[in-house]
């Protein structure tokens, strides 16, 4: 068989969870070795069902009929090695070795944040998220969700609505609908968008799959933004991927009475960033540059003096006062007197105590 072949065998035909794929891969290096080893062998160290499928599974013309399938279907399978493979998701310590790809051909965007939250959100929830992802969208972000009922949903429709870049992650199959009620939404991600999964066609959406999924969404992601959430919330498990991925998290506060905001409120007191509108995400992204072109610009030919060295002196970076200070050239009371000016008139905002970015 040629090279890429095992490696459909491997995530296609084999289904061993993650974690033991990784552990066979550290011993055998490529599936060819694996493919061709005495599976007795292998035994001790598999259940019985992974056993059987292992040995059931190294069958090379249905291995060749199956791969055969995924072209009729317009299934792509793209290996770590191949372009083609988000560089994003290649660098997590649990990659897929291999993803099933449908829709649109996956295109790395400068700035990717992911959206999730609750399956059964409230008009607030659903409100806040396509605020989120349409504002987003706008700025040229791409934005990735899990096609789930809820929050998920809204968000992809609000980027297809908006002709908005997003990338759908499964729990399933990539030929399966999961929900049934998204029926139309997969139809127009797949004519519109891209949509992955870690799984073979034909998997059905397991309970075990959606954790699993979840560090994908993050991986795919330089930020994770939470919008609505329980206390025990499955969307907290993408943010913690997030977390063990050095992603940045962000959380929309609620009401600290509604229990639809436990979440949330519980993620911001670990130390995600609460968010109140999208600049306060795009502040984290300093070497984004592609949303501040997109930014109305602000003529400087108005300030005085004083104003214009300190507005100069600004950026998307967030700098203190005290650093303001120790680099201008002007006294205390007129870096102050311009600091006060240039946020009356809008040019820059004091996103915390002393704490300043320029408003493009």
């Amino acid at each position: 068989m040629e090279d890429k072949l095992y490696w459909y065998w491997l995530c296609g035909k084999v289904r061993l969870p993650i974690k033991k794929q990784k552990e066979l891969m550290d011993i055998f290096i490529h599936p060819k070795e694996l493919y061709k080893i005495n599976p007795a062998i292998l035994k001790e160290h598999m259940t019985q069902l992974e056993y059987d499928r292992f040995v059931h599974s190294r069958d090379e013309t249905a291995i060749k009929k199956g791969y055969e399938a995924l072209h009729r279907e317009n299934i792509r399978f793209i290996i770590q090695k191949e372009a083609a493979y988000p560089n994003r998701l290649r660098k997590i310590y649990d990659a897929p070795y291999g993803i099933f790809q449908k829709g649109q051909p996956y295109e790395e965007k400068e700035l990717s944040i992911a959206i999730v939250g609750s399956r059964y959100p409230t008009t607030y929830g659903f409100e806040i998220s396509k605020k989120f992802a349409k504002e987003l969208a706008q700025q040229g972000v791409q934005i990735v969700s899990g096609l789930a009922r809820g929050v998920d949903g809204t968000v992809h429709r609000e980027i297809i609505d908006k002709k908005g870049q997003a990338v759908g992650v499964l729990g399933c199959g990539i030929d399966l609908i999961y929900p049934k009620e998204n029926f139309q939404l997969f139809y127009d991600m797949y004519a519109n968008q891209t949509v992955i999964s870690e799984y073979p066609p034909g998997s059905e959406p397991l309970k075990w799959h959606f954790p699993e999924r979840n560090r994908i969404i993050s991986g795919l992601s330089d930020g994770i933004l939470v919008t609505e959430a329980r206390a025990r919330s499955g969307s907290l498990i993408t943010a913690d991927c997030g977390l063990d991925q050095n992603k940045e998290v962000f959380a929309v506060p609620g009401m600290i009475t509604d229990k639809h905001c436990q979440g949330c409120h519980g993620l911001i007191k670990q130390g995600a960033k609460l968010v109140e509108n999208v600049d306060d995400i795009l502040t984290e992204f300093s070497e984004f540059t592609g949303f501040s072109r997109k930014f109305p610009k602000h003529s400087a030919k108005s300030l005085a003096k004083a104003e214009k060295r300190v507005y100069d002196m600004l950026s998307l970076k967030p700098k203190y006062i005290d650093e303001i200070l120790s680099t201008s050239q002007d006294s205390y009371e007129e870096v102050i007197q311009a600091l006060f000016q240039l946020e009356a008139k809008g040019y820059i905002k004091q996103i915390h105590q002393n704490l300043y970015i320029k408003k493009m």
